[in-house]
């Protein structure tokens, strides 16, 4: 009884750990794109260096280019890239299917972008400026609006914001004071898929936009 209590509770710690954390990049001009994992409204924890371990093969990619081998760099990762200008990410390899609730299994994909100048998608989840550089984002899944998702803009302050995107899956930015910031947007899907030798019934898409207020 007590090995299956524990079993339950490391369950569900890790599906609070895969809903409750975000991967978000950061990349100024034509520098590297830094990778971090964990809770940005939070304030790094002292096991943030141990956090990032699960980020072991993300897709780091910018509009003409791939970056370079990811390396570690203290609590983050790094990953050079040619050019200059936004950057992407992708992984869906961070968690393990895990078990849910309701007894079905669950997993988690993570997107990222870094940047504002683009107004084109170049992931299948993701929040993008209506114009460059614009407080007008639209919220696309598979390049289609996603109405009433619900998004959170965390400042330089941790001072957080909730919006919900309209019908056309719009919203515009509040007032930013000046440096980076984040904003979170995730999606529930149904689905009925092979993951890691699971039958997963739902996925969880979790996608960050970072970039500088001046």
């Amino acid at each position: 009884m007590k090995t299956l209590l524990l079993s339950c509770l490391a369950l569900s710690c890790l599906s609070l750990s895969a809903q409750a954390h975000e991967i978000w990049i950061e990349r100024d001009a034509s520098g590297p794109v830094q990778i971090y994992f964990g809770e940005p409204a939070q304030d790094a924890p002292a096991h943030g260096d141990d956090e990032i371990k699960r980020v072991v093969s993300p897709k780091v990619f910018g509009s003409t280019a791939s970056a370079g081998k990811v390396q570690r760099n203290g609590g983050h990762l790094q990953a050079p890239l040619r050019g200059d200008g936004d950057a992407w990410l992708f992984d869906d390899k961070v968690f393990e299917p895990w078990k849910g609730e309701n007894g079905q299994y669950e997993s988690v994909t993570y997107y990222a972008r870094a940047g504002r100048s683009s107004t084109a998608a170049r992931l299948d989840f993701e929040l993008v400026p209506q114009q460059a550089d614009s407080a007008a984002l639209t919220v696309l899944y598979r390049n289609k609006p996603l109405a009433d998702a619900e998004v959170t803009v965390i400042d330089p302050q941790k001072w957080q914001k909730q919006l919900t995107s309209d019908a056309k899956g719009q919203l515009t930015l509040p007032a930013l004071r000046p440096g980076r910031h984040i904003v979170v947007v995730s999606h529930k899907e149904p689905v009925q898929r092979q993951i890691g030798g699971q039958s997963v019934a739902l996925m969880h898409h979790i996608s960050t936009l970072t970039f500088v207020a001046k």
